[in-house]
């Protein structure tokens, strides 16, 4: 009897929707940490509302830059097939869904509060979902990363 190899098979859209947020995660602590220091922030990101939409990824800029980090070696070793990416993607999707759960229930409980023109309302659904349904799926396709 011959072996069959084992031929792996990631996800290319969940590896590549985390290496995306977190570049979002990682560009919004540089903007946290620039906006700090009091640097003056380039004219193309000076547009109304800038403050507010980096409130949108978290508090803090250096729980963005972790997760951001975090989220792109994830993403990043998940092509691979790694075990060390699947154990931190399940870290890094779950904080993401965590972060933007009270946004989504808010905006259910109360459409009129969801703001269609403001863009940062949109990440925090796509990183909601990236999250939940990411979470889900590394759980049903753990095995492949044995």
């Amino acid at each position: 009897m011959s072996e069959k190899s084992k031929v792996k098979d990631s996800n290319e859209l969940l590896n590549f929707l985390m290496i995306i947020l977190g570049l979002l995660f990682l560009f919004k602590g540089v903007m946290d940490f620039l906006a700090w220091a009091n640097i003056i922030v380039p004219s193309w990101l000076q547009v109304p509302g800038l403050e507010s939409a980096l409130t949108q990824f978290g508090s803090q800029g250096l729980i963005s830059v972790a997760l951001g980090f975090w989220c792109l070696v994830a993403g990043i070793g998940m092509f691979r097939e790694e075990e060390y990416a699947m154990g931190i993607g399940l870290v890094v999707l779950s904080i993401m869904a965590l972060t933007g759960v009270g946004s989504v229930i808010g905006w259910i409980a109360n459409p009129l509060s969801f703001d269609v023109a403001y863009w940062p309302n949109y990440v925090v659904i796509v990183a909601f979902i990236v999250g939940v349904v990411g979470f889900i799926w590394l759980l049903f396709t753990y095995k492949r990363y044995d």
